[in-house]
């Protein structure tokens, strides 16, 4: 006997308790044998009548996992295992199904964006965000169609509807249309008489009705779009821009897709970590879905670069997959100029006899799910994801920067964010300080790393634990401070380092695994989380470094050129000359002193970048499209918000004088590589002759020459001879089959429609 019919045995046996049991085992399919179990064991303890009240009582607010599952088909086999985890965890059974059918609830309620599942496949998500965008273009085209209406009723003094109308009940239409005429009727206007008792002018408030405009209408749709953004859980356009800035973005298919990427990545990542497949024996520092997700968009990209091309004004083609693999987006490339900017800090503090310490700060056990050793769930997570932990260890340094600020202490240095192995953040702080303040600035930053839920930091002995704040002083005996950092620099970019020797497992990271596939759980953990894994704290400047170092000895030439014609003061030249020649060296230790040491405010740097808004001398003045008269030559984006751009640096002499640099020689064309297909491309070559003739002259008519006799037999020969070759005759076919394609198409596009059934009984002849 099933679990069901047993529990039909132990209820009273009639139709009505039989119709009541198969309604809550038709509602709930996939957990209706475990409720029938406990359905059993209460009849047997207290009576069908106790078990009647016990399943109405605590099956009302449970939902079928099942309809969950296949709505989630990617992870379904992830949602299933999480909801049996917490139906075991429970102390009984239906209290394990309420807690697994509320996640579940919740589940369903994050993964669905308004409509969108972040489960399917990314043309589901720019599917839905075309269909956003031009719906929002509807309703501002509706609005705009609108503004003759509204000033014709304002014009004739005729009022609107009152706005809080009541949805009508009838079925009909026109049941509908005299409830709606009924309320307005009813309802109370300005011009309606109000209670006899107070007077008529009393209650009257003029004002002056405004005309509609095109820009009321931009706000009142701006208004709209707004609030669709947040139905999607998505946070709208800052109220700092411009309206026309804002409203472009929210029509804009490509903010959509990009918002619901990032939002749906997001939530479909935590509700992985929820789901306890994140952690050591799982996926490690990000789930299975994630990993395969941030590769699916590393190809996307790359597909795209190489498919773009930029050509400058010298005739140089590449494409953007090659000029990205020359900058920062090379790993190597990134890898190489952190471990230069971090040893040579280390010599310059070296020099300046400070020293170095090495902290790492945790977040506290309620940002963690799964524990670090067992592996088991965490009872103490609040459900908080990585960015909230994140901020947390952001306001401790925060309020330990203020600290030191009133203590007048500086600490420079670098900070490095990596994942636990259940995807929570920590850091690694590698900083330098004068000597008589590095037991200050320790205690400082571990009273507040510790301030946060201090009692669990103590085990039952009362021996306290370095799981939250731990430090460790830099000893030179046992290496430098690069060697402290180096495998956190490489583990969190590609994983590419050279082992050190005398280190075991040097290639692997603390759990074990390899290196080389932990850098993309990690890469792509950064990616969806959108955490910054580096930064440096208390040091110049890196874009002024990488901006000096385009001025290179390549660029000799053009460098006293721009002295000559811009004549920059002769202290301002030799400070800038030092600081060239110290960057192109590579030598980040000068570059630094010259700049002014560690901990110098920006503003009293000898050198900062060079920014300014953009110009586009080619933008028309006047639309004929729209109407619109354009001032100024300012470059607008995509959405019509202003184009800063760096140019070069800025260089100071210490006495209020200033001179800029341009380090920007080129001007890049972007252009599909369909346009470019006959020219090198990659190699810096100049593209193919656009004429089809030479662009030598042959004399006064610059006419091309005339073949001879001999030539033009030579040229039948070889026409001849192409024609009798596979390749031609292959062509041919290929171009004989296209041209029946396109007849067919043509003949089925202008063929009379298909006659209805009325024709078919009686044909046009013989009517």
């Amino acid at each position: 006997m099933s679990t069901l019919e047993l529990a039909f045995e132990y209820s009273s046996r009639t139709r009505d308790c039989r119709r009541f049991l198969d309604e809550h085992w038709k509602r709930l399919p996939s957990i209706a044998e475990q409720l029938a179990g406990g359905y059993t064991h209460v009849s047997k303890q207290h009576g069908h009548a106790a078990a009647n009240r016990w399943l109405r009582r605590n099956a009302a607010e449970l939902i079928d996992p099942a309809s969950v599952y296949r709505r989630f088909t990617p992870i379904a086999s992830d949602l299933e295992r999480g909801f049996q985890s917490l139906v075991k965890r429970a102390p009984t059974t239906i209290e394990g199904l309420q807690i697994g059918c509320r996640w579940l609830a919740s589940v369903e309620e994050r993964l669905v964006l308004n409509g969108y599942n972040v489960t399917h496949d990314d043309e589901a998500a720019i599917n839905h965000a075309e269909a956003q965008a031009s719906a929002l273009e509807r309703e501002r085209s509706k609005l705009i169609g609108g503004i003759a209406e509204h000033n014709r009723r304002l014009r004739l003094g005729l009022l609107p509807p009152p706005l809080n109308l009541k949805t009508p009940k009838a079925r009909t239409l026109s049941g509908q249309a005299r409830e709606i005429a009924l309320q307005i009727a009813d309802s109370r206007n300005p011009l309606s008489p109000p209670l006899g008792i107070i007077p008529l002018m009393a209650v009257f408030t003029w004002y002056r009705a405004p005309v509609m405009s095109l820009s009321v209408v931009n706000e009142m749709a701006l208004q709209k779009a707004r609030h669709r953004a947040r139905l999607h859980g998505i946070n709208p356009p800052s109220l700092k821009m411009k309206s026309a800035v804002q409203l472009a973005k929210l029509t804009d298919p490509l903010w959509w897709r990009r918002q619901l990427r990032r939002l749906g990545s997001r939530r479909l990542e935590q509700v992985q970590r929820e789901a306890h497949r994140v952690h050591k024996r799982a996926g490690i520092y990000c789930s299975d879905v994630t990993l395969e997700r941030r590769r699916a968009q590393k190809n996307r990209n790359h597909a795209l670069l190489d498919a773009l091309e930029a050509i400058n004004q010298e005739g140089q083609v590449y494409t953007l997959a090659e000029l990205a693999e020359l900058g920062l987006s090379n790993p190597d490339h990134r890898r190489a100029e952190l471990m230069l900017r971090i040893r040579d800090t280390e010599v310059e503090a070296r020099r300046l006899g400070h020293v170095g310490m090495f902290y790492t700060i945790t977040a506290p056990s309620r940002f963690h799910p799964v524990h670090a050793k067992s592996g088991a769930r965490n009872t103490k997570y609040d459900g908080s994801t990585p960015r909230d932990a994140q901020a947390y260890l952001q306001q401790v340094w925060a309020r330990t920067r203020a600290k030191l600020a009133r203590e007048d202490i500086g600490v420079y240095g670098i900070r490095v964010v990596e994942p636990h192995h259940d995807g929570t953040p920590h850091w690694h702080l590698l900083v330098w300080t004068a000597p008589e303040h590095a037991d200050t600035v320790t205690e400082i930053l571990g009273c507040h790393a510790e301030a946060d839920t201090p009692e669990e930091l103590y085990d039952w002995r009362g021996h306290k634990s370095t799981a939250r704040f731990k430090v460790e002083p830099i000893d030179y005996t046992r290496g430098t401070a690069a060697g402290y950092v180096a495998k956190y620099i490489s583990k969190n970019i590609n994983g590419e380092q050279f082992a050190r020797d005398g280190m075991k497992d040097d290639d692997k990271d603390s759990y074990g695994h390899d290196l080389n596939s932990s850098a993309p759980r990690i890469e792509s953990w950064a990616a969806v989380w959108g955490i910054r894994q580096f930064q440096f704290v208390g040091l110049p400047s890196v874009t002024v470094w990488r901006e000096i170092r385009r001025l290179n000895d390549k660029h000799l030439d053009e460098l006293d050129n721009w002295e000559k014609a811009t004549r920059p003061e002769a202290r301002i030249a030799a400070r800038f000359e030092q600081i060239r020649k110290a960057a192109n060296s590579g030598q980040w230790d000068q570059f630094l002193r010259l700049m002014g040491g560690p901990n110098l405010p920006r503003k009293y740097r000898p050198v900062k970048p060079w920014t300014m808004p953009r110009v586009d001398l080619s933008r028309a003045e006047f639309s004929h499209a729209t109407g619109e008269e354009r001032e100024g030559v300012e470059a607008l984006g995509r959405h019509g918000e202003s184009k800063i751009g760096t140019f070069g640096i800025v260089v100071t002499d210490g006495r209020g004088n200033e001179h800029e640099y341009l380090t920007r020689f080129y001007r890049w064309q972007v252009r599909g590589r369909s346009l470019s297909d006959q020219g090198g491309s990659g190699s810096g070559e100049a593209a193919s002759p656009w004429t089809r003739v030479t662009n030598c002259t042959q004399g006064p008519d610059i006419q091309p020459r005339e073949p001879s006799p001999a030539e033009l037999k030579a040229q039948r020969e070889r026409l001849e001879e192409w024609k009798r070759s596979e390749i031609y005759r292959a062509e041919m076919e290929d171009a004989f089959h296209e041209a029946q394609e396109a007849r067919e198409a043509a003949r089925n596009l202008f063929a009379p429609p298909p006659p209805t059934q009325q024709e078919e009984y009686f044909p046009t002849e013989l009517c």
